[in-house]
C-alpha cells in the first residue's frame, strides 16, 4: 500500500492506495493541530489503519513546522517518506516567478490535471484557502489565484466587527440560503456564499475569455474540503469534473513519477 498525505492549515487528510493506479482504497482525516508529537501519529494511524501493510509514504505539506514530526515518526518506522516540492521530478513546467515557494498542494493537483488530461483545464481547491490554478495543454502552469476559504471569510468578519455574529457556512444553512437576507445571520450568509460562487464564477469566465478558451477544449476541476457547499451552486459552459480525493491522487502520482 502507498499513504498519501494532504497535510492542510486545518486539517490533514490521508488515502490509502494500491501499488499501482489512482482507485483511492480507504481515507481519514484529522485536524491538524491535533498532531503535536510522534505519539499522537502512532495513536492516529492505530486506530485508522495498520502501518505495517505500507510500503511507501508520499506528503505534501503547506504547514512546515509539523513536517519534523512526520519525519520522526517514519524514521522510526523505517519509511522514508517522500515529500512533494518544485524540486523534485515533475510533468509540468512551472511558469511562475518564484516556483520554489509554490504550495506542494498546488502542485500535486495541477500535475494530476495535466497527467489525467492534456488539455487546459483549471483546478479549483476550496478548503481554508481557496486556490485557483491553470494548467495548459502542453502542461504549463501558468498561474492562479489565492484566496479566503469559505471559513476564513465567515471567521474574518466575525473577529473585525463588534457586532456582527459567526455564521457557520455548513450544508444545512446553505440550503436555506437565500439571495436576499431578512435578518443578520442570512445577510452574513448571503454575502459570503453566493459571494464566493460569483466570484468563482467570475474567474472561470474571465480566465476562459483571456485565455480564448472554448467548451471544446477546457475542462474545470473542483476539490478540496468545501467541495459538496459549492459544486452543484458553480454555475459555467465548461465541463466540470467534481472529486473530492484530487490532491491525494497528485500526490501519489507524483511519488509514482519520482520512484
Amino acid at each position: 500500500m502507498i499513504l498519501s498525505c494532504d497535510i492542510g492549515n486545518s486539517s490533514s487528510s490521508f488515502g490509502l492506495f494500491e501499488e499501482e493506479g489512482y482507485d483511492i482504497i480507504k481515507t481519514f482525516r484529522i485536524d491538524t493541530a491535533k498532531i503535536s508529537s510522534p505519539n499522537d501519529l502512532k495513536k492516529f494511524f492505530a486506530k485508522n489503519y495498520p502501518l505495517k501493510d505500507i510500503n511507501g509514504v508520499s506528503i505534501s505539506s503547506v504547514v512546515p513546522s509539523i513536517d519534523p514530526i512526520y519525519k520522526d515518526f517514519f524514521g522510526k518506522i523505517k519509511i522514508e517518506p517522500f515529500y512533494i516540492s518544485s524540486k523534485i521530478k515533475l510533468n509540468i513546467h512551472i511558469c511562475l516567478e518564484s516556483a520554489e515557494k509554490l504550495g506542494s498542494d498546488r502542485i500535486a493537483n495541477v500535475s494530476y490535471a495535466f497527467f489525467s488530461k492534456q488539455k487546459f483545464q483549471i483546478i479549483i481547491d476550496s478548503g481554508t484557502a481557496l486556490t485557483i490554478d491553470i494548467i495548459d495543454g502542453k502542461g504549463y502552469f501558468l498561474g492562479g489565484v489565492i484566496f479566503p476559504g469559505l471559513p476564513a471569510l465567515a471567521g474574518s468578519l466575525y473577529q473585525s466587527t463588534e457586532k456582527l455574529p459567526i455564521v457557520d457556512i455548513n450544508k444545512t444553512n446553505i440550503e436555506k440560503a437565500h439571495i436576499i437576507g431578512t435578518n443578520t445571520e442570512s445577510s452574513i450568509l448571503s454575502g459570503i456564499y453566493f459571494g464566493y460562487i460569483f466570484l468563482l464564477e467570475g474567474f472561470i469566465n474571465n480566465i476562459c475569455e483571456y485565455y480564448n478558451r472554448n467548451t471544446e477544449n477546457t475542462d474545470i476541476v473542483i476539490t478540496g474540503g468545501n467541495l459538496e457547499l459549492i459544486a452543484d451552486a458553480v454555475k459555467t459552459k465548461y465541463a466540470k469534473t467534481f472529486d473530492g480525493f484530487w490532491t491525494l491522487k497528485g500526490i501519489k502520482y507524483l511519488y509514482d513519477l519520482n520512484r
